[in-house]
């Protein structure tokens, strides 16, 4: 079997966190010739060192091209703003508009109506053959890749550019989506990848509905920061009760903050408040933030408060103290202590976070928490009814409470499912349709799969 030679380009540092640190490319790094495409030291884009996961392949540093990111962000933006009717476009346009200053909002509508898009388009493809990314291109043709591999977000700083360059040499590019949004959040702006790995059925659909993707080019992989979960946990419970002066024969609720800027420091002291109330029995909550959250839009606060039945959990702890000394910023904890955390758990509240996926995967009851009170939280106001959202609110396993009020008293209903002893099978059932599970690696898979694509 030849080496072949690959190149995967990376350009966050989320992207270094879910699939190097995941270590889902080693095999690819051992069994074949492989270039990791990093932007230049300094840039802000990459804080983290990524050298100690990528011993097997080469370092590149290549910029990015400050032209085309220019030409297809706004392209990617007049796409979205274009008039259409369904709510699912009315979300989609709402939620743009929260990083779109109103003048922009206006042009990009306008430059997306029937009839201007089409010359709009023409100008734009005109545009990117005047100005291509020269140094990306000679990389290409220089290194004569087999196989090009883009692990990102359809807005990612080399993607449009590298769609267009590995058409130009025939090179297959496999774009691998990062997140549970990536399908639905916006299109593809200069063209489709020649393949797209999604996590799962739900997110194979909104790839062909959304981006355009066909059905034979769009494969349901599961999702690479995920495959710590099938290890054991680290830890055992009696061992992370210890460490949060927890009983544990106490019910842990865990409640898991999300990233959309509500109050999740007053939704902690209803909660206190109801087991102070003696209304949730012998139960303790822990608290973890999300790791770019902030702590919702009181974070500061839950660090300073003198909690009664809430604990902190103690890897988020350094977080929250370093955003009350610092300001809000960016973490990136290990997914080994979060499969440590929902396995000790015995249910999982969250105002809209991925770990409610990850948590139903453990096998542990999930309440979708839609704090509409938060009208500050503007950003969790537009994007709580987008579609990928909607698939999991919907859900007759999902506990859904529309308010703090039904937070509170849905709490006996998530306690009874945790005491169901077949909730774990009917959980599984459920994630199958998000992210698809396989016995095998998927560090295998994917080599595996670029195998077939080039025949060897």
């Amino acid at each position: 079997m030849r080496k072949l030679r690959v190149a995967v380009f990376i350009d966050h540092d989320v992207i270094i966190r879910h699939f190097l640190h995941s270590g889902v490319f080693a095999k690819l790094f051992v069994t074949h010739d492989v270039d990791v495409i990093l932007p230049p030291k300094g840039n802000k884009r990459v804080s983290l060192d990524p050298a100690a996961y990528l011993k097997d392949a080469n370092i590149v540093y290549l910029p990015f091209h400050s032209k085309s990111r220019s030409l297809w962000g706004r392209m990617m933006q007049v796409k979205v703003m274009r008039p259409k009717l369904g709510r699912f476009n009315m979300d989609l346009r709402r939620t743009w508009r929260l990083v779109m200053p109103w003048k922009a909002e206006l042009l990009h509508t306008l430059l997306g109506m029937p009839g201007v898009f089409w010359f709009y388009k023409q100008w734009v493809n005109w545009r990117a053959t005047k100005s291509p990314n020269l140094e990306m291109r000679m990389l290409l043709m220089d290194r004569d890749y087999d196989v090009v591999i883009n692990p990102g977000v359809p807005g990612g700083h080399y993607l449009n550019d590298l769609v267009i360059e590995t058409k130009k040499i025939d090179v297959p590019l496999i774009y691998i989506m990062n997140s549970w949004d990536n399908p639905s959040a916006g299109p593809f702006a200069a063209g489709k990848p020649d393949y797209f790995l999604a996590w799962g059925q739900q997110t194979k659909n909104h790839a062909q509905v959304y981006q355009g993707m066909s059905a034979k080019r769009t494969i349901g992989f599961g999702a690479a920061q995920f495959e710590v979960y099938k290890q054991l946990p680290c830890i055992t419970r009696e061992e992370f009760c210890a460490l949060h002066n927890i009983n544990s024969n106490q019910r842990i609720i865990l409640y898991a903050g999300g990233s959309l800027g509500t109050n999740e420091f007053e939704h902690l002291k209803l909660l206190e408040q109801g087991i102070c109330d003696g209304q949730y029995g012998n139960a303790v909550i822990i608290y973890r933030p999300h790791p770019w959250g902030g702590g919702g839009n009181a974070g500061e606060q839950i660090i300073e408060h003198a909690w009664t039945h809430v604990r902190i959990e103690r890897t988020m702890r350094s977080y929250l103290e370093s955003l009350r000394m610092n300001g809000y910023h960016m973490s990136f904890p290990d997914y080994a202590d979060t499969h440590d955390v929902l396995c000790s758990v015995d249910c999982v509240i969250s105002p809209l976070s991925t770990i409610l996926v990850e948590a139903a995967m453990h096998g542990k009851p999930i309440m979708c928490f839609l704090p509409l009170e938060d009208i500050s939280a503007r950003h969790f106001q537009t994007v709580y009814r987008l579609p990928h959202f909607r698939d999991l609110q919907t859900h007759p396993e999902v506990i859904l409470a529309q308010g703090r009020a039904e937070m509170l008293e849905k709490l006996p209903e998530l306690f009874a499912k945790a005491d169901d002893p077949g909730i774990s099978q009917k959980l599984s059932k459920m994630c199958s349709f998000f992210v698809e599970d396989y016995d095998r690696s998927y560090g295998d898979r994917l080599c595996e799969f670029i195998g077939s694509i080039k025949n060897y």
